[in-house]
């Protein structure tokens, strides 16, 4: 994979692939299992911090402590926090997206790191229960596993578009609307694994309208699409803002580009 990335890019690559290991070994006697769901504090963000979430969250801290490196982080659990001696990365932590379909035993669950130096932009999603990786460095594609390339599909019949989407009431219509032309609808629960599979082309398009999307919960899945040849944007069709503002809330549509314009003006109900 070292001829796929910059060498930056590689460096950051394989201390993601350590906190995925690390995650992976910390949460698997939690995953299916009530206590994992014992709540242990109020996250940064504002919503409960499971047992299984704080065991995700410091398996990665400690792999970036050990790397060597200096990153200033921002997670959903703890908020704000320098790792390290002379931060010289932005890096994004959710620790376990889908907390409830681990607790669940539902095995669709996914760690989300995304990173940001002068030197390169890194994206990293980890399927947690099938242990496949997805990532992207900026302007040098997207990439599965041990390099192999992902692209977003080349469906451009949006009467054969499998989604997933997401909304909330009083806005369900903009979700029904787009449910009458397209073919399927899934949600399922982790938006980064959600947005993996659309740059890997075995979704058509990823929607969510509840307004609530952080950039900091679609930042790694937004590169990975875009790398891999889709679109994403806020449902006006602005592009989304990666380097600052990142708990800002936002409806969010990625793509495989094809059809976002006919995406955008259902959900807007022109």
């Amino acid at each position: 994979m070292s001829e796929l990335l910059s060498s930056s890019g590689s460096a950051l690559l394989k201390i993601c692939d350590r906190a995925s290991a690390a995650v992976s070994s910390s949460i698997r006697d939690m995953v299916g299992m009530a206590a994992g769901g014992q709540m242990v504090n109020i996250g940064a963000d504002g919503t409960p911090t499971k047992r299984i979430d704080r065991a995700a969250e410091d398996a990665v801290l400690e792999v970036l402590r050990a790397s060597g490196k200096g990153f200033w982080v921002l997670s959903e659990e703890k908020g704000e926090m320098i790792v390290g001696r002379n931060p010289d990365h932005f890096l994004h932590l959710d620790p376990l997206d889908g907390t409830f379909n681990a607790i669940a035993g539902i095995p669709f669950y996914a760690l989300s790191i995304y990173i940001r130096g002068d030197d390169c932009r890194l994206g990293y999603i980890y399927d947690l229960a099938r242990g496949v990786s997805f990532y992207a460095e900026a302007g040098r594609g997207a990439y599965a596993g041990s390099g192999e390339r992902v692209s977003v599909s080349k469906n451009d019949d949006l009467m054969s578009f499998s989604i997933s989407a997401y909304t909330i009431r009083p806005h369900t219509g903009r979700v029904t609307r787009i449910g009458d032309r397209v073919r399927r609808i899934r949600t399922l629960g982790s938006a980064s694994l959600e947005m993996a599979l659309v740059a890997s082309g075995k979704l058509d398009s990823f929607i969510d309208l509840r307004g609530m999307m952080r950039v900091v919960d679609v930042a790694a899945g937004s590169l990975i699409i875009e790398e891999a040849g889709g679109r994403v944007s806020d449902s006006k069709g602005c592009q989304l803002q990666l380097e600052r503002g990142m708990w800002q809330k936002r409806c969010v549509v990625g793509s495989n580009g094809r059809r976002h314009q006919d995406l955008l003006r259902l959900i807007e109900g022109d």
